[in-house]
């Protein structure tokens, strides 16, 4: 692995925000420490870590280009930082809880050099049940819903798809034109949703997506949060809104209100739901009104963005539609 500096260019970056992870960010610098392809930097993102995580990176992988934020910026900002200090023409996004089978770059590396495809998603896998997948790539629904494609299900027998609406920046290649072309990932989502966000600024900019079979890696589950749903309930209510009003064209919320209306109300349930199950019926209730009076804040930036990204779609509707799922 090589520090990133300007008299190095290497042809791909790896960029890994980590958190309060020092175990599962070791693990997955020594996964990435066996590839086969060897043109990369790795560059760390320690977002405000508590724990050693710092110290520990330094000691086992000196030669890690390592960026230590003194507090925390959160998923979005975390991983931004990461890009722009970022060389390679080829950006990888991993989670720190993912682990990769030692050819993972060659192939994705590969499939960029077959295809005209700007984002390309690998086969990620449950660690803890190797024979069922956590994502092949990602789907947009119609109701603004991002999904997994075949979360859950088994790898034996599933149809995967060549095509795909966008990737999981859980584990991603990313050409750096998406980037200079859609923006960065924007933190006004924290975490969920915020790189299907980019998917779709990407989708609508003419950039395509595509699902790399052969490419395999390996997933703990919300690690990050130790397990919790509450947070993810949480994000996942309120960002769903701002996903659907930043990219998703007028015509299309109005032909699918009925749908999008539904899944709002399946995000309000879900989420209280969670905080129930934490805090009680009362509390719950009120977390939820909370939560819901703060998505006007949201509402400026959403417009915003919204007007910038619909004037330069370059995607017809009938094509955006035929991309978008059930």
């Amino acid at each position: 692995m090589n520090t990133s500096n300007a008299a190095t260019h290497k042809r791909v970056s790896v960029v890994i925000p980590t958190w309060n992870g020092r175990d599962l960010v070791l693990e997955c610098l020594e996964s990435l420490s066996r590839q086969t392809f060897r043109d990369f930097e790795a560059i760390v993102v320690d977002d405000g870590s508590p724990d050693d995580s710092v110290d520990s990176i330094k000691t086992r992988f000196p030669d890690v280009a390592l960026i230590s934020l003194e507090k925390n910026l959160g998923f979005c900002g975390a991983v931004n930082k990461g890009i722009e200090n970022s060389t390679g023409d080829l950006v990888v996004l991993l989670n720190n809880d993912m682990t990769l089978a030692s050819d993972f770059l060659e192939r994705l590396v590969a499939a960029a050099d077959t295809t005209d495809a700007a984002l390309l998603s690998p086969l990620v896998l449950w660690r803890d049940e190797p024979n069922v997948i956590y994502s092949a790539g990602d789907a947009q629904r119609r109701n603004g819903r991002p999904e997994s494609i075949g979360f859950r299900c088994s790898v034996d027998g599933f149809a995967f798809c060549d095509e795909v609406f966008g990737v999981s920046a859980g584990a991603a290649l990313y050409r750096r034109e998406v980037f200079e072309t859609a923006g960065l990932f924007d933190p006004a989502y924290d975490i969920y949703f915020s790189d299907s966000d980019l998917s779709f600024r990407a989708r609508l900019a003419g950039f395509r997506a595509r699902f790399v079979r052969d490419a395999v890696a390996w997933h703990i589950g919300s690690a990050s949060l130790f397990g919790k749903t509450l947070k993810r309930t949480q994000q996942c209510c309120v960002n769903h809104v701002l996903l659907i009003l930043k990219n998703m064209p007028f015509r299309l919320i109005v032909r699918h209100a009925p749908a999008i209306l539904a899944e709002r109300v399946h995000q309000v349930r879900r989420f209280y739901s969670a905080a129930r199950t934490e805090y009680g019926a009362r509390r719950a209730a009120l977390i939820v009104v909370q939560t819901l009076c703060s998505i006007p804040l949201l509402l400026p930036h959403a417009f915003s963005e919204r007007r910038r990204i619909q004037r330069s779609r370059k995607i017809s509707i009938r094509e955006l539609e035929r991309l978008l799922s059930e």
